[in-house]
């Protein structure tokens, strides 16, 4: 059995507790629940006259999305509804606790309000995918149980610079793969999917403005500590869903990120691409007076996104042998 050190520097935590202030100021930019939509809002009203006619539109729309859209479909909701091992990633982090559940410092007040607006995005596209009747919805909600039993390993090993650094860049991939996908089904007349895609991907588009304002806070404050957790979590991709299985195939979620990949909703180098306006929002080659080390570590990260794309040309070469899908009643995509 593995056993992994928890990183609880107390350097690092008196980083993040001086951060409080400035975290507090973002919290403005969770909604309220008000002014927040529901996934009512954009679901067929089951207590109203004209639910026939908006659970006809919804599975119209759905009737010519190919087996390739629904399976990231598909893998997108299954990782949105993983959400619980999430928190709990974000809950491990040094200096970000929140002891009791309701605790009120600001790192507590944004766990819950960031994991309160992101459960409306499994809760919406899970009810599309059933209204749709195009996916076998059982082994879809399998799917989903194998991933929280798995568990979700962010490899930040409690250190709160690399969790904040692994979240920046993730949920700029998952605003990505949301906005890229809606694109993808408009082009078929998915109107109220492409809807629910843009609201999602609106979303985490706000929810990264926030960790990686939080990250250039800690940049601020420790450049050699941020550097460190910089370099170790941006040198190695570790998807949230990497541990999704459907009870038949354990390495489902890297034939799902395939088929996203061949249609062009997340690839490789959308991910240099995230790596690269993370550097340049950060500025890290304007950071002044590092020491050896840190520069060096500076180096390698300003490196990385020629690597990943040398990395995705490799890729381009490869070709993935269509496997069937459970989801999808074992249709071969």
């Amino acid at each position: 059995m593995e056993h992994r050190q928890l990183i609880m520097s107390p350097e690092r935590l008196q980083v993040m507790i001086d951060l409080l202030p400035a975290v507090e100021a973002l919290l403005p930019h969770l909604k309220t629940v008000e002014e927040s939509w529901q996934p009512s809002d954009l679901l067929p009203d089951f207590s109203g006259e004209a639910w026939r006619e908006d659970l006809d539109a919804l599975r119209a729309e759905s009737v010519d999305l190919t087996d390739e859209m629904l399976v990231v479909l598909v893998g997108n909701v299954v990782t949105e509804e993983a959400l619980p091992s999430y928190q709990t990633a974000l809950n491990r982090f040094g200096g970000m606790t929140d002891r009791t559940g309701t605790e009120s410092h600001g790192w507590a007040q944004w766990s819950r309000g960031w994991t309160a607006e992101e459960k409306r995005h499994g809760d919406v596209t899970r009810a599309y995918l059933y209204l749709t009747g195009r996916v076998d919805m059982r082994s879809v909600e399998q799917t989903i149980q194998y991933l929280i039993r798995n568990g979700f390993d962010t490899r930040a090993e409690g250190d709160p610079f690399r969790g904040l650094a692994y979240v920046s860049v993730q949920e700029h991939a998952t605003k990505t793969s949301w906005r890229q996908l809606g694109n993808v089904v408009r082009k078929t007349g998915a109107t109220q999917l492409h809807k629910m895609c843009g609201l999602i991907a609106a979303d985490e588009a706000r929810h990264e403005r926030v960790y990686r304002a939080m990250m250039k806070g800690v940049l601020d404050r420790d450049p050699g500590g941020a550097l460190e957790a910089l370099r170790d979590s941006l040198g190695r991709i570790v998807m949230p869903a990497s541990r999704m299985s459907d009870g038949t195939r354990e390495r489902i979620f890297q034939r799902f990120s395939d088929v996203g990949s061949r249609i062009g909703v997340y690839t490789l180098r959308d991910y240099a691409d995230n790596v690269e306006g993370f550097i340049q929002e950060l500025e890290l080659e304007k950071i002044e007076n590092l020491d050896g080390a840190s520069e060096k570590r500076r180096d390698e990260i300003c490196a990385m996104p020629a690597r990943y794309r040398r990395q995705a040309e490799v890729l381009d070469k490869q070709r993935q042998r269509p496997i069937p899908f459970r989801w999808l009643r074992d249709r071969v995509v």
